[in-house]
């Protein structure tokens, strides 16, 4: 059970020096058992630091596009049936459903802009136009400063189906990454 007492000014005083000396001691072990719980996403979330994670670095719009690039055999009404099934509108969607689309779409647009909140990727070309110098348009997003958070879909290869995108999008929102 949950103790809800809210402490008085020297409890107060003596836990966070108690939790101080802990966390200097022990923080790397505090830091794994808490990512390997899962619990990570949430701790950062209360501690109000959810910018600290990787797939946080720069846009906190979790109102934003969801763009969604890569070949996939999904038929873009599809994947929108299964947004309006877990209570997203369908114009906080971007679709770039084309393997030879991908070369040619304006990865930039993404780059410091508020307007999108994460990018779901499936098979693409590795080369693109905007990728630079980098192996391909994928780690061209995630390695730059200002783009959105990326994340891969499928488990072996990446491929954009109905149940990844499904879970895609459902542990966005039950880890408050995004509101749907």
């Amino acid at each position: 059970m949950v103790n809800t007492k809210t402490l008085s000014v020297n409890e107060l005083q003596v836990l966070e020096q108690n939790l101080k000396e802990v966390l200097h001691n022990h923080f790397s072990e505090i830091l794994s058992r808490v990512n390997y719980s899962g619990q990570l996403a949430e701790l950062l979330n209360v501690l109000g630091l959810e910018n600290l994670l990787p797939y946080q670095k720069v846009n906190s719009n979790k109102q934003g596009i969801i763009l969604v690039i890569g070949q996939s055999e999904v038929k873009q009404n599809k994947l929108l049936a299964v947004a309006k099934e877990l209570g997203f509108d369908k114009n906080r969607f971007e679709f770039c459903l084309d393997y030879s689309k991908a070369k040619t779409f304006q990865y930039k647009k993404m780059q410091y802009s508020l307007n999108y909140s994460y990018v779901l990727v499936g098979a693409m070309p590795h080369s693109v136009k905007d990728k630079g110098n980098f192996s391909s348009m994928i780690t061209a997003i995630e390695e730059q400063e200002g783009y959105p958070p990326v994340i891969r879909m499928g488990s072996n290869e990446l491929k954009i189906t109905k149940t990844g995108f499904y879970n895609c999008l459902k542990n966005l929102v039950e880890h408050n990454f995004i509101i749907n």
